[in-house]
């Protein structure tokens, strides 16, 4: 009897020890979990430092474009002014055309007419591509400044180990302090304040 109750005690003692190890096992289990858990979160809210820019506000307000816009805007004048003259030019012939019709042989006059027409057709060409030729040179300034400025937006992303750059068009909110626009403006006046508007032009030809 005696025998059996120290087995009996031994069993339990043995239960015993092997729930406490058991419960120590799953005890390190949660704490080893718990600290994984922590590590995850530390990396989920590391810096992801990010900033904006007004692409259009920097292109548009660089000294190179406002130099752009003065070169269109007398080009447009230098234009206006010679079509304006063939304009008047071509009145004068069509007036002189009517005082002729009833004067001149049929065939001169449908000559003189012939000619008439093709300087209207002519000027209307030369409309189309000097509007044409203001578009071009709008659109490759736009380009040339536009590239240079995402050198710069690239460079302060270095600098500032920036992550992520996005311009403001694509944002709904954003605070000013993440916003570089003036920055890349000052370094784009610096590294870029004017064109070479008769290159462009030639190549726009």
């Amino acid at each position: 009897m005696d025998y059996k109750m120290k087995i009996q005690s031994k069993n339990k003692l043995y239960k015993l020890l092997k729930f406490i190890c058991l419960c120590m096992f799953f005890s390190n289990m949660v704490i080893a979990q718990e600290e994984v858990a922590e590590d995850n979160i530390s990396t989920s809210g590391a810096t992801f430092p990010i900033a904006v820019v007004n692409m259009q506000a920097i292109v548009g307000e660089s000294l190179a474009a406002v130099k752009v816009k003065e070169f269109i805007e007398n080009k447009k004048v230098e234009f206006t002014t010679e079509i304006q003259k063939e304009e008047q030019e071509l009145k004068s012939m069509q007036e002189e055309l009517g005082s002729q019709r009833s004067i001149l042989p049929p065939d001169e006059f449908a000559e003189l007419e012939g000619n008439f027409r093709k300087r209207v057709e002519s000027l209307q060409k030369t409309v189309v591509e000097k509007n044409q030729l203001l578009e071009d040179i709008l659109s490759k300034s736009v380009q040339i400044i536009q590239n240079e400025a995402i050198k710069i937006i690239t460079e302060i992303g270095k600098q500032k180990n920036l992550a992520l750059t996005l311009d403001t068009s694509s944002v709904v909110i954003a605070a000013n302090s993440i916003n570089i626009s003036r920055n890349v403006i000052t370094l784009l006046n610096i590294n870029l304040p004017t064109l070479n508007m008769n290159e462009i032009m030639l190549d726009s030809k």
